[in-house]
């Protein structure tokens, strides 16, 4: 089975700012965001990163994506080196985040998807036909409607819309299914184990702090705290196993 990510020693350090507050706390410590993180995803896969708020997730998922420079370590994407090969990693992946910040609120649904399309440098004639695509699969209710009006729904639909315009090989998703409610959240998470996955052999990488998302979706899930993997496991080990899912991620988030 191909790889479709992996990552040797990956470190990100982050240092205090130089400015007036920072040189007034000389003790202010540099944070090191993830650490020493070695993990191999496989085509096809649903890979979760299971981990509560400030584990080092979103940071992992930045790096990977080519958004910001590990300080150490390597990664690559279908044998590609996210720092050497930024332009590259940007035309194999997609990213959909729970932030609605990144749209513009008075542009409608498909005006959006179009904007955000040319950025890739994707024809226009393109980019309409991929909007159609994907607006029928997601069933985005009233694409002509401005951003700032659609449901919490709706939005994170045009999140994964976004993502999706680009037919990317390997998709992140950080929280995607955050402030969703439940009936929402189970068609997306449906959507994308039959439909990205199943059907068009993607591969998904999820960061989560659901447990239960974690164990409906993914594969195979690792449990991250304070920028360290602390285990990986397959579900078919943990449903065969004496642990559950949560006495493990208690286990290994303890303080």
């Amino acid at each position: 089975m191909s790889c479709s990510i992996e990552a040797s020693n990956l470190t990100k350090i982050f240092k205090p700012s130089k400015n007036i507050f920072s040189l007034r706390s000389p003790t202010a410590k540099t944070i090191a965001a993830i650490n020493q993180v070695n993990l191999t995803v496989n085509k096809g896969e649903i890979f979760a990163v299971l981990g509560p708020n400030g584990a080092g997730k979103t940071t992992l998922i930045k790096i990977l994506c080519s958004l910001i420079i590990p300080t150490s370590g390597t990664a690559f994407i279908n044998g590609y080196d996210v720092v050497k090969n930024e332009h590259k990693i940007k035309s194999l992946v997609g990213l959909v985040i729970g932030e609605e910040r990144s749209f513009y609120w008075r542009l409608t649904g498909r005006e959006n998807l179009e904007f955000f399309g040319v950025l890739h440098n994707l024809p226009l004639r393109q980019v309409r036909k991929r909007i159609e695509t994907v607006m029928e699969l997601l069933k985005v209710e009233d694409p002509d409607r401005r951003f700032q009006e659609y449901s919490t729904g709706n939005k994170q639909k045009l999140a994964l819309g976004r993502c999706l315009l680009t037919n990317a090989d390997v998709i992140f998703m950080d929280e995607p299914t955050k402030s969703l409610d439940p009936g929402v959240a189970s068609r997306l998470r449906q959507f994308i184990k039959e439909i990205l996955v199943q059907k068009e052999n993607k591969t998904v990488f999820l960061a989560t702090h659901s447990i239960q998302e974690a164990e409906e979706l993914a594969d195979r899930i690792a449990i991250m705290d304070k920028g360290l993997i602390k285990t990986c496991v397959s579900v078919s080990e943990l449903t065969d196993g004496r642990d559950s899912l949560l006495d493990m991620f208690k286990q290994c988030t303890r303080t």
